[in-house]
């Protein structure tokens, strides 16, 4: 009769858990959603705000960690985007939801580029993931394209940055490269919300 009241706790307390876990994935702006102001710095003293979009056709904001495989596995198209963005006027922020993480030592074999740093682009920290938070990012890496215009910024894009982490020649759905790509030109473009894979955010 024990075991079955503890089994029963077990269950009764998993299904509050993955109930607030869901609440969780889907919290942060929606898409169309106003985006609040921030600002971050980098481990080497860079800064950057919402405000450093405001003349651009568009802001990228990554959530990334350099301990995460899914982030070894994008990393090369992530820096290709962003090389590409400039052309197009589009801005890219890579974003460290964990900096204080300790990674194991696996995961230290498997770490990408050099230091905070994204094969060479600097990475911002939220050290109190506040903007983690704010736009409801849940995974790495996980993207966020920001609309400046009238003053205000829009959030048209969240998500997946394609569909298929594992082998960048197999991608048939290129969901950030289109958005930005259309934005670049003026062009608009349809609500986006593709969930991503990657690893898990741990909040505090």
């Amino acid at each position: 009769m024990k075991k079955r009241l503890v089994l029963l706790s077990i269950l009764a307390l998993s299904l509050v858990v993955a109930g607030t876990f869901r609440a969780v994935a889907q919290s942060g702006y929606a898409v169309g959603a106003p985006v609040a102001p921030f600002a971050l710095k980098s481990s080497d003293g860079k800064t950057v705000s919402l405000a450093d979009f405001a003349g651009a056709k568009a802001g990228v904001v990554v959530f990334t960690n350099p301990y995460c495989p899914y982030t070894k596995l994008y990393e090369q198209r992530l820096v290709t985007l962003a090389k590409a963005g400039e052309a197009l006027n589009i801005r890219y922020v890579f974003v460290n939801p964990m900096p204080g993480e300790k990674p194991t030592a696996a995961q230290q074999v498997a770490a990408t580029g050099s230091g905070d740093g994204m094969a060479g682009l600097p990475v911002f920290n939220d050290d109190k993931q506040v903007l983690t938070k704010a736009f409801g990012a849940t995974k790495t890496p996980e993207a966020f394209v920001v609309q400046p215009g009238g003053g205000t910024f829009a959030l048209r894009y969240r998500g997946a940055i394609d569909d298929n982490p594992q082998v960048a020649g197999d991608v048939r759905e290129a969901y950030l490269k289109l958005a930005v790509e259309a934005l670049g030109a003026g062009k608009a473009i349809a609500p986006g919300d593709h969930r991503a894979p990657g690893c898990l955010i741990k909040t505090f």
